[in-house]
């Protein structure tokens, strides 16, 4: 696990738990600069010890976002993580593979068995589909990524996931190509406060900024 933070002298902290593939470069684009931001990335370990090592007692005001299995990532890690303001998961749930509530576990094999360049940009293609935007490409190598993925194979595999973190809302992404729309909604469904939109896995095309989203 990977950690890239920017400092935009606040005294508010953006804990931002980006997906596979992605790393800072995908959104930085949405940094208002009226935040610091804490990136967190790249799961091909699962060792939280950066992060608790992390000094959060400067910031006053501590929200946070979990994109993908970010969302996955962010509920492993609850017990390291400081007090919350706002959290909001989006396209994601707390199961990377799963036959109702995550990425089907076939699907998943022949993404990892044929893994290569051409699937990383089918990958990215259905990321943009049905997004509204292009998405800056992420800066991490090929041997990484398919690293990624069997470490979350193989922590599922051996894992009993329980939810751990409590998300103040969520957005589910109707059109999406990766985590199926039907997949979020029902791992999603009687939370309190669930905002479905009408696109697809990279939704924040639909924001200036991202403010604008834990404002929700």
């Amino acid at each position: 696990m990977k950690l890239f933070h920017i400092n935009n002298d606040s005294t508010r902290l953006l804990i931002f738990f980006a997906g596979f593939y992605t790393d800072n470069n995908c959104f930085i684009e949405f940094d208002n600069k009226k935040s610091d931001i804490l990136f967190i990335y790249d799961y091909s370990d699962l060792n939280f010890d950066e992060i608790s090592y992390f000094d959060f007692t400067p910031y006053v005001e501590i929200n946070l976002i979990a994109y993908s299995y970010g969302v996955f990532a962010a509920n492993l890690a609850a017990d390291f993580l400081p007090e919350i303001n706002n959290s909001i998961a989006i396209s994601g749930t707390i199961f990377p593979i799963d036959e109702n509530y995550g990425i089907k576990p076939k699907i998943y094999d022949l993404m990892l068995n044929s893994f290569n360049i051409d699937v990383i940009q089918n990958f990215k293609n259905k990321m943009e589909l049905n997004s509204g935007g292009i998405i800056q490409n992420s800066k991490r190598e090929i041997e990484n990524l398919k690293s990624e993925l069997m470490n979350i194979k193989n922590f599922v595999l051996n894992n009993e996931i329980k939810e751990e973190f409590e998300f103040d809302k969520v957005i589910i992404t109707k059109k999406d190509r990766i985590i199926p729309y039907i997949a979020q909604k029902s791992y999603w469904e009687g939370h309190k406060n669930v905002y479905e939109l009408d696109l697809g896995h990279f939704p924040f095309f639909n924001f200036n900024d991202f403010d604008e989203i834990l404002e929700l």
